[in-house]
């Protein structure tokens, strides 16, 4: 029997069975690890994780304030993976990524950065309603990072980029 960790890691990835407690497998992601990004909870349904992003050594400029790439790195495939993995619990399969990003920084980011990211059931029906003309589904997504004190320090826009595969573009042909 061969064992292989990465194939049976990516396969789950890809599956409506995936678990919360196997997404936080990316924890140990090599630009999650070296980043200092831990993905600290993850809602049963996916509409809702929170993840933080540590000050350290590592991922601190010469001011002592994160890098902007740690912060991107800590909001950038979120939306992306909830909402694929909630269209897959509908058995819809898609391509997924972010598309783009735009972040604000309202201020220094010199503590620990907690992210809250979450998705409504009207958005998910709505993203649905796109996919079933279109075959194709780009929006927008907001997510603030808040620092120790409950600052906000951070606005993240995440355009995600969703497109139907396999026989999901099939059935919803005319």
């Amino acid at each position: 029997m061969n064992l292989n960790p990465y194939r049976y890691i990516i396969k789950r990835y890809h599956s409506k069975n995936l678990t919360p407690s196997e997404f936080k497998l990316m924890n140990f992601w090599l630009p999650f690890f070296f980043n200092r990004i831990k993905i600290k909870k993850v809602s049963d349904d996916f509409k809702h994780i929170e993840v933080i992003l540590k000050h350290s050594f590592w991922n601190r400029n010469p001011n002592k304030s994160l890098w902007g790439g740690a912060l991107f790195s800590a909001v950038d495939p979120f939306y992306p993976i909830m909402i694929k993995q909630i269209l897959l619990n509908h058995d819809i399969e898609t391509t997924f990524l972010t598309k783009s990003a735009k972040i604000e920084y309202i201020k220094e980011a010199k503590s620990n950065i907690s992210f809250s990211f979450s998705i409504t059931d009207k958005e998910i029906l709505n993203i649905k309603d796109i996919l079933d003309c279109n075959k194709k589904y780009s929006g927008w997504h907001t997510v603030c990072g808040l620092d120790d004190d409950n600052n906000k320090c951070i606005k993240a826009k995440i355009q995600v980029y969703l497109k139907l595969r396999g026989e999901n573009n099939k059935r919803y042909k005319s």
